[in-house]
């Protein structure tokens, strides 16, 4: 944070807090020693390099705690001083100065940048902590200042674009939405894809949710990594090979994200933190409704005669009084109606009269209101010689956009080192978390993938929200007078008749929203303990116990859709439901960790350890059915009929032994290698132990080769690892058992039966076998840096479904027969173009480009569908061929001629090649990464992030669905001759028939009327539309349709002879703007007249625009779930948002 307030001349700094990946260099900085004579117990002074003064420095008396930290103006204080002590100024990045106490009052430092040396430490694999300049695998850095700079309430918003190799999908909803982190592709076909996330050398629990399908579950749900405080957070190391992560066995296939969190800097003395974050959530990103044509049916479906298809309008319904009233010609979201024209009127849905012109307004807005999320941190500090201690409270309070919506969290942390003796110290930490959730945000499916819950340009989507629940809190109906029904307590409150269809945007949406209630308690406690012990120089003992336990509280009410009056079977439509859950991990370790050098060449590194993990999860779920005794009386003993009940419960143990050795020479050659045996309870006894081992070498040959090396050549290494990894199998996978049922014939009767799906006895862990090699360069006294990755992987034993004999009672059954490898590049680069006492301009940028290849399935199998059934009938399927990248996309496709060209039939429509799908796209993307840069001008910040991706294919079905209603404005098209249209008229009643349909020039219908122009007794249409492409006599197509008629029948759901889904499946290739950031750090002149160090305001945009999309309609993230499969389709997401905020940030 220091580092923010006033830039200091390195870009290491930069690299070290804001670039997407691990910026190293050399060995620790040489010390320059001075004498000075004067005399004084307090010492004052300012601290400066070539630009200024230098913010954040550590002056510190040697050998103790005793220090102080520069402030804005690179001022210090410091206290009890006494006569010969050594006061150590340092800050990364230069080299270390020491001077002599001999009584001075005053001192004015220069600090010389350290071009050549400089250490950092990487946080590595079990919490053992390295020198980056030995690493020889890969790792990402990103640091808290980039995850906290615009006030996120979850890791993702700080992640995006900025680790090479990495890609964040976070669904919209924040701290209660889900995060997926894919790392350098995926590496199983059909099991868990997410990395294994550790903070503080902890496992947490995380998992996979938001996987269902249109017909589960539709509220969004979290996973574990939404409850990482990101105030809370010092550094996020991502070990993305197999070398890195080799130590973590069976769990490390996916990567590993390790967390460290902040604790109190030694010498820092007492320091208080402040921030506050008010942020603003706007409605972003969503389907543009189009406002030019209304509702209702054009001639295609009402016929060329048609007075309703030709004005637009007709007299239908009626209003209570049983008069007839004007109406557009359907009462329907399908908008292929007349033109809008206010100077027409007509009765709405609401009784009242309305001129036919669309809604003035983004109607999304109507749906979705402005997010409000605040976030308030204080944290207190204490650095003693014998204890340091950070303790920190976050509040988080969340009115979601959804209505009826909100959450709010308090997050406790407490993290320190205490020094029981000089040879033994005590880590501890502790993070407790309680989180209340009243109605988690619904997916929006209802909304867009559901025709009933689509809405047009007329519909007045206020009005239907606000009248959904009615006053006595029933959902609301349709009035009997047009077909709807007599059953309610309010009929003067009844829709007149239906509100344009949107009938399930009432039913489905606003009333599961405004109608039902789910309170939701959620507690969360992280802790460990972690004593070491220096048996003697160089040999250290440590041990750590620690626990994870979550603990899930879920009521849901929901209210009675009507009066129980009017039930005719003594069953009701309120229901309450209650579940519990808890899922606890309870960690351990202890390794024995050596560390010497000899002759000051040669460095030998070993670690010897121990790993237990013990899971366990338990979940019951009990509610009532038949509805409640009493109406809306929530409680289980109102269940009208048997209560439901349900539990899950499953256990885990797994343990490890594990051997780690290194060997450095002459600070420019390291070796590493690394083994794992590990064991787990869940899988058969003498098939559950596994060995995974790693190798890897680097050489820094700047080092080496340091005399032959130019000047402006700072900092070189290459290095080459190798590794073997696992994904573990789902739990009990292995389980060859029979499942129960019973049946209720007066008595209960209980059955065993085998399930038509099983498991193997023999399964194991699929295994990654990863190669990798890199280069890092640093240039021009560290201003340049980039940084070189490939891998190369393939992972075997893929665990999937394969067709079991028939004697075994099943379909199918569980085997690691398949196979899959992935080839990547991975490169970065970041910079410092400008930098003098009052400008720093600061630039970065990564890309990275994989390649997954499936090589195997079972036997005889080439093929795997990942959707059963497909998509919409086999309209669009998701599949894996052997030989091709993961995730293909096949649809039934139009035909075409050998020049490309559309074939038409007789009606005019496209012809659908139904004998076989095509492949028309893959779901795997191509091309990740980000860019950005940092300016600054004296006290001010300016800093941009975008992210991009190229690649990856997404099923669009609201697209699809939409463009065959007519309500958004690619289906706009051809409605008359002012778009296009034209002229003709039929001699027969049914656009049917071709043949007697006649095109007419404009010259012949000069003054044209809809509706009033006739040639030869027919009226005359504008709407013509000829669809490009030819006949199948190859001739140019020359028959006319409608636009309505061509888009209902070539898109919408499911199949047929003109139907294809091969527009819908559309790239998913973007480049985003996530954050733009502009601060201003207050003058210490200032500050210090309220006892404050430094304080910074700034403003912040999150996901403000993008610079190229090619997806249709939505945002690129419209998916909330965590497994590739649903992140491949859209629709099952609450909306995005546009977020504007502004933040505070204090040091006393």
């Amino acid at each position: 944070m220091l580092k923010h307030f006033k830039p200091v001349s390195l870009i290491l700094v930069a690299g070290a807090i804001t670039l997407p990946t691990s910026v190293y260099a050399n060995s620790a900085p040489e010390k320059q020693e001075t004498a000075i004579t004067q005399q004084s117990g307090k010492v004052s002074g300012v601290v400066e390099d070539d630009f200024g003064p230098v913010a954040g420095a550590s002056v510190v008396i040697k050998g103790s705690t005793n220090g102080s930290i520069t402030d804005m103006d690179g001022k210090f204080n410091l206290e009890g001083v006494k006569n010969g002590d050594v006061i150590q100024i340092s800050f990364i990045g230069y080299a270390t100065q020491e001077i002599t106490y001999t009584g001075q009052a005053s001192l004015n430092v220069k600090l010389a940048e350290d071009t050549q040396k400089l250490d950092e430490v990487v946080v590595t694999a079990l919490g053992i902590k390295k020198d980056a300049k030995k690493l020889g695998y890969a790792v990402s850095n990103v640091s808290s200042e980039e995850l906290t700079r615009t006030g996120g309430s979850n890791i993702a918003t700080g992640l995006y674009g900025k680790a090479t190799g990495v890609r964040i999908q976070a669904a919209p909803g924040g701290g209660t939405s889900a995060v997926s982190i894919s790392v350098r592709g995926l590496s199983s076909i059909t099991g868990n894809t997410q990395p294994l996330i550790i903070m503080d050398g902890v496992p947490l629990h995380n998992g996979n949710t938001n996987n269902d399908g249109y017909w589960g579950n539709q509220r969004i749900n979290s996973n574990g990594m939404v409850d990482i405080n990101p105030e809370d957070i010092e550094n996020i190391s991502i070990l993305k090979g197999a070398a890195a992560s080799a130590l973590y066995g069976s769990e490390a296939a996916n990567g590993v994200v390790m967390i460290t969190t902040k604790k109190a800097k030694a010498g820092s003395g007492t320091q208080i933190d402040f921030s506050a974050n008010v942020s603003f959530d706007k409605v972003a990103y969503m389907p543009d409704i189009q406002k030019e044509y209304g509702p209702g049916y054009d001639n295609s479906q009402l016929g060329n005669s048609s007075l309703e298809a030709l004005t637009g309008f007709r007299q239908s319904r009626v209003d209570r009084n049983g008069n007839a009233i004007t109406t557009p010609n359907r009462e329907t979201y399908y908008s292929w109606g007349a033109k809008y024209d206010p100077s027409k009127m007509v009765t709405y849905f609401d009784g009242t009269q309305r001129a036919f012109e669309p809604i003035d307004h983004n109607q999304w807005a109507d749906i979705f209101r402005t997010g409000v999320n605040q976030t308030y941190n204080l944290s207190l500090t204490n650095s003693t010689e014998k204890n340091n201690v950070r303790f920190s409270y976050t509040y988080n309070d969340v009115k979601a956009m959804q209505l009826n919506s909100n959450n709010h969290k308090h997050n406790f942390n407490l993290n320190g080192t205490f020094n029981v003796t000089n040879t033994i110290k005590l880590n501890y930490t502790a993070t407790y978390q309680n989180q209340y959730i009243k109605n988690r945000p619904y997916r929006i499916s209802r909304l867009t993938n559901n025709f009933g819950g689509m809405f047009g340009g007329f519909t007045d989507v206020a009005y239907i929200r606000d009248h959904t629940v009615t006053s006595l809190g029933y959902q609301n109906s349709i009035s009997a007078y047009n077909s709807g029904t007599s059953d309610t307590l309010t009929p003067d409150e009844q829709f007149l008749y239906t509100p344009m269809g949107s009938t399930s945007l009432m039913s489905e949406y606003f009333w599961n929203i405004m109608g039902k209630e789910q309170l939701e308690e959620h507690q969360r406690f992280i802790g460990s303990v972690n004593p070491t012990w220096e048996i003697i120089p160089g040999l250290t003992l440590s041990g750590r116990a620690a626990a994870d336990l979550t603990v899930d509280k879920i009521e849901n009410k929901n209210r009675a859709e009507n009066a129980h009056i009017f039930s005719t079977n003594g069953q009701y439509s309120d229901s309450y439901g209650l579940n519990n859950s808890r899922y606890q991990i309870v960690y351990s370790d202890v390794m024995l960790m050596f560390d010497k050098t000899f002759n000051e060449l040669h460095n030998i590194t070993a670690n010897l350890g121990w790993t237990a993990r013990q899971e366990s999860y338990y979940k019951s779920d009990v509610s009532t059915s038949q509805g409640l005794t009493q109406e809306n009386w929530f409680h289980l003993n109102a269940s009208v009929g048997t209560k439901n009940a349900s539990m899950d419960k499953q256990d885990l143990l797994k343990t490890g032994a594990f051997l780690t050795a290194s060997y450095g020479y002459n600070g420019w050659g390291f070796l590493e290698g690394s083994i794992r045996q590990e064991k787990t309870s869940t899988l058969k006894k003498g098939n559950n132990s596994f060995w995974y081992p790693s190798a890897s070498a680097s050489v820094l040959y700047t080092e080496l080769l340091k005399d032959q090396m130019p000047t402006w050549w700072n900092y070189g290494k290459v290095r080459a690892s190798y590794g073997i990894v696992g994904n573990a199998p789902e739990l009990y996978r292995a389980v060859l058992a029979f499942k129960q049922g019973s049946l209720l014939r007066g008595s209960t009767y209980n059955y065993n039966y085998i399930d038509t799906s099983i498991g193997n006895e023999s399964i194991k862990p699929e295994t990654k076998y990863e190669f990798e090699i890199g280069l890092e360069n640093k240039f021009f006294n560290n201003r340049l840096g980039m940084e070189f990755n490939f891998y190369s992987n393939t992972i075997k034993d893929q665990i999937l479904q394969t067709t079991s004999a028939a004697s075994m009672g099943a379909q199918s059954m569980l085997m690691n027969v398949g196979e899959l490898s992935n080839k990547g590049v991975e490169f970065s680069v970041y910079g410092t173009p400008i930098e003098n006492k009052d400008w720093k301009w600061d630039l970065r940028a990564n890309v990275a480009w994989n390649k997954n290849t499936v090589n195997k399935l079972a036997d005889g199998l080439d093929v795997l569908n990942h959707i059963s059934g497909g998509v919409d009938g086999g309209a669009a399927s998701l599949e894996s061929h052997v030989g091709e990248s993961m995730g293909d996309w096949y649809t039934y496709t139009w035909k075409t001629d050998e020049n490309g060209n559309y074939i038409v039939g007789s009606n005019g429509l496209y012809i659908t090649d139904t004998s076989e799908r095509h492949k028309v796209g893959n779901a795997m993307p191509k091309v990740t990464g980000g860019f950005g840069t940092s300016l600054s001008y004296k006290n001010f910040t300016l800093d941009m992030a975008f992210d991009f991706r190229f690649g990856g294919d997404v099923l669009n079905a609201p697209w699809q669905y939409m463009m065959c209603v007519g309500n958004i404005t690619d289906a706009v098209g051809v409605r008359d001759h002012s778009t296009g249209g034209l002229y003709y008229y039929s001699d027969a009643e049914t656009m049917d028939d071709k043949g007697a349909i006649h095109v007419v020039s404009p010259s012949e219908v000069g003054n044209y009327q809809r509706g009033e122009t006739m040639i030869n007794g027919h009226y005359v249409w504008d709407n013509g539309l000829i669809l490009p492409g030819v006949k199948e006599d190859g001739t140019p197509n020359d028959i006319v349709v409608t636009q309505m008629e061509a888009n209902i029948n070539m898109y919408g759901w499911g199949t047929g002879a003109s139907m294809s889904y091969q527009d819908a499946i559309q790239k998913n290739s973007y480049i985003k703007c996530r954050e733009i950031s502009l601060g201003y750090t207050l003058p210490t002149d200032l500050t210090k007249k309220f006892a404050c160090n430094n304080l910074m305001v700034s403003a912040f945009v999150r996901n403000p625009f993008y610079v190229y999309r090619t997806l249709k309609l939505f945002d690129s993230e419209a998916t909330d779930g965590t497994n590739w499969i649903y992140q491949a389709q859209l629709g099952g997401s609450t909306a995005s948002a546009r977020t504007f905020g502004f933040s505070v940030r204090a040091n006393f």
